[in-house]
């Protein structure tokens, strides 16, 4: 009986020190004069204000965003987001930027900082069924989505184990009694 109590205190224990898994979603919108996009983007903290791109869906030049490519798989990209972005929040990527794949196809783009100084957000795309890329100066508009946590919090977790804990005890005590 000792060591039921014990394995449930230690489960207890376990469940309220269990940190939560959190993702982030971002939206996104780009217009240019060659091609424009919009979508969303799921990413992970790795750092104050900086976030590693897991996701990415939408549509860029009326073709699907088919998947987010790997780190250096294209344009050197690193798959980071700042948020707020920095230099006073105008750039929500860096020089190496986020590339993904557009519909069945080959055709890749790379949304990144870049340009004159490097005072530019740029966009690169490199269509399958040509030899050039089309690179170009956009507006890109990154807003975080507010969310709700569908898991509740390891404190939340806490408070309910003490309670079936409580409750077990008084159990315990008018059975014996």
């Amino acid at each position: 009986m000792r060591l039921r109590t014990v394995g449930l205190c230690i489960l207890a224990l376990a469940v309220a020190c269990a940190s939560a898994a959190h993702a982030d979603t971002f939206s996104f919108n780009f217009t240019g004069s060659a091609f424009n996009g919009s979508g969303t983007i799921t990413a992970s903290a790795s750092g104050s204000g900086v976030y590693t791109i897991t996701n990415i869906s939408g549509t860029v030049d009326n073709q699907a965003i088919s998947k987010l490519l790997s780190v250096n798989a294209f344009d050197n990209n690193d798959n980071l987001l700042y948020s707020p972005g920095f230099l006073f929040g105008a750039y929500n990527f860096d020089t190496q930027g986020v590339s993904f794949q557009l519909g069945s196809g080959g055709d890749r783009v790379n949304i990144g900082q870049g340009g004159f100084l490097n005072l530019f957000e740029v966009a690169d795309l490199d269509p399958s069924k040509s030899s050039w890329d089309v690179t170009e100066y956009i507006n890109i508009d990154v807003e975080k989505i507010a969310s709700t946590s569908p898991v509740p919090e390891p404190g939340t977790l806490a408070l309910l184990g003490t309670g079936i804990l409580g409750v077990a005890g008084l159990m315990r005590r008018r059975l014996t009694a």
